[in-house]
């Protein structure tokens, strides 16, 4: 007498299942570092990296804290953007970034807002949220917000403060 096994399409999904509430993988303290001939160009640190590949649109979250340098070339000092949270759409590519989101670029110029968006492949920064940003001497709001990623070039809109403009 013989016998065999056969496995249903159900059976095998309940097995492979990677439950979609789950992350694929998740590290802790991540680092990401991107380089063009051996000089950083850019640097993540991320006290949580989750990757979200199993669901749709996937992405990547990353938590506990966020920090992202943007080097402008090795004599250059770099920009640093932080915040609580960021989400990358792996698919665009685009990220959103929330809570406390701050920009210090090399002149000492700071932007701080509540939600950011980076088109990293565009190397440009934006929202339509409030913002404020502080120059020596200067504080503006606005509300709007677009700039290189850098924020060395930069535009707000709605824009409400003191602006001091040199007559030279």
């Amino acid at each position: 007498m013989l016998s065999a096994c056969s496995n249903s399409t159900e059976d095998i999904q309940a097995v492979t299942y990677t439950g979609g509430d789950y992350p694929l993988n998740e590290q802790r303290h991540a680092t990401i570092i991107y380089s063009d001939s051996a000089v950083n160009i850019l640097e993540i640190d991320a006290g949580l990296m989750q990757d979200y590949g199993n669901k749709k649109p996937p992405y990547m979250f990353f938590g506990n804290g966020l920090k992202v340098h943007f080097y402008n070339g090795p004599n250059v000092n770099s920009t640093v953007l932080t915040s609580d949270t960021a989400r990358q759409n792996k698919e665009s590519g685009l990220w959103s970034i929330g809570g406390n989101v701050v920009v210090l670029n090399g002149k000492g110029e700071r932007m701080s807002t509540e939600l950011l968006f980076w088109d990293k492949e565009e190397e440009r920064l934006y929202t339509d949220h409030e913002v404020v940003i502080e120059t020596e001497g200067q504080y503006i709001k606005g509300i709007g917000f677009e700039a290189d990623q850098e924020f060395n070039n930069y535009r707000i809109f709605k824009v409400q403060g003191e602006i001091t403009i040199d007559d030279e």
